[in-house]
């Protein structure tokens, strides 16, 4: 899944239509444009009064009599959708296809600020599923434009829409854990330096192994997960910082699988504008052109005790 902000060079969308991007050739041929028709199918409900998230389907397909785009001969078929937003609402689209790799286009109802773009970037095997999250900054009528990412593809797609109050959905975070994360990343920018406790001491072996890396290890001052330390992996002389904490630790591996899946959902709330990787249930990730979040399940021997640990590791880098 891949969230975009185009440029006018890589994809050309008018007013009413997609465009495939094209080489430049001697004699340019003019793309031609069939007027939008806006439905409300997914504009039926919206937030009001007390109600602070709203949902809306449809299942609808892409066919030759839809609205299309033509350029150097190709076509691209799409539907198109009005969609009232107010500023600061915050709304999921999940856009799903079993006959072609889903792509959307979102216009805002000031012309100033340019369409967004939402797609799936993964190699079509029979499915395609995207989700887009978009933060109003204005007030309007958005139009929501559902295509192929691939020129020429007909075939049944379905949408859900969901809009909510950012208060309505981080109230299923536990608010110390949507603190400590935002409390990370606004360290993250500085490469956690404020958050930088003493240097580990480490045996020979460590140190061999960390001076050929390049790195230094210190424990942190901060806590994702109350009671759950944590370490500072400082690289490339202090060019970054990677923090890490192993947030459960048992005996039993079904009981770290639920806990994973408890915080999974909980991080897929926190960082829902993010792109998110295809998770397992021992592994989840979501990254921006900055950050990457990661927590994933691995197995330890407790030489001590002479058992097997299942570790679940926070990490953000």
């Amino acid at each position: 899944m891949k969230k975009v902000l185009f440029l006018s060079g890589l994809i050309l969308l008018s007013l009413t239509t997609f465009a495939q991007k094209k080489k430049p050739t001697k004699k340019a041929v003019p793309s031609k444009t069939i007027s939008a028709d806006s439905t409300e199918l997914l504009n039926k409900n919206q937030i009001k009064n007390t109600i602070q998230q709203v949902e809306d389907h449809v299942e609808a397909s892409l066919s030759t009599k839809d609205l299309s785009s033509n350029q150097d001969g190709l076509k691209r078929y799409y539907d198109s959708y009005k969609i009232t937003l107010h500023a600061g609402e915050e709304m999921t689209i999940e856009h799903s296809s079993a006959n072609f790799r889903v792509m959307l286009g979102l216009k805002s109802p000031n012309k100033q600020q340019k369409t967004e773009f939402s797609y799936d970037s993964n190699p079509f095997t029979g499915n395609s599923y995207n989700k887009f999250h978009f933060k109003a900054p204005t007030t309007g009528t958005y139009t929501l434009l559902a295509t192929s990412m691939d020129a020429g593809q007909l075939g049944k797609y379905s949408i859900k829409k969901t809009i909510y109050t950012t208060s309505a959905i981080e109230s299923q975070v536990d608010p110390e854990l949507t603190q400590n994360f935002k409390n990370l990343l606004a360290s993250k920018k500085n490469n956690f330096k404020d958050i930088l406790g003493e240097k580990q001491k480490k045996d020979k072996k460590d140190k061999a192994v960390d001076k050929a890396a390049g790195q230094e290890r210190y424990n942190a001052k901060a806590e994702i997960i109350k009671g759950k330390p944590a370490i500072i992996i400082v690289d490339n002389g202090g060019q970054t910082a990677n923090y890490k904490s192993v947030v459960f630790e048992s005996e039993s591996e079904d009981d770290t699988k639920a806990y994973f899946s408890t915080l999974k959902k909980q991080l897929q709330v926190l960082t829902r504008s993010w792109l998110e990787q295809p998770a397992t249930d021992q592994y989840f990730s979501a990254s921006t052109d900055q950050d990457i979040l990661t927590i994933n399940i691995s197995s330890v021997e407790d030489k001590k005790k002479k058992k097997k640990l299942w570790q679940l590791v926070f990490t953000l880098n």
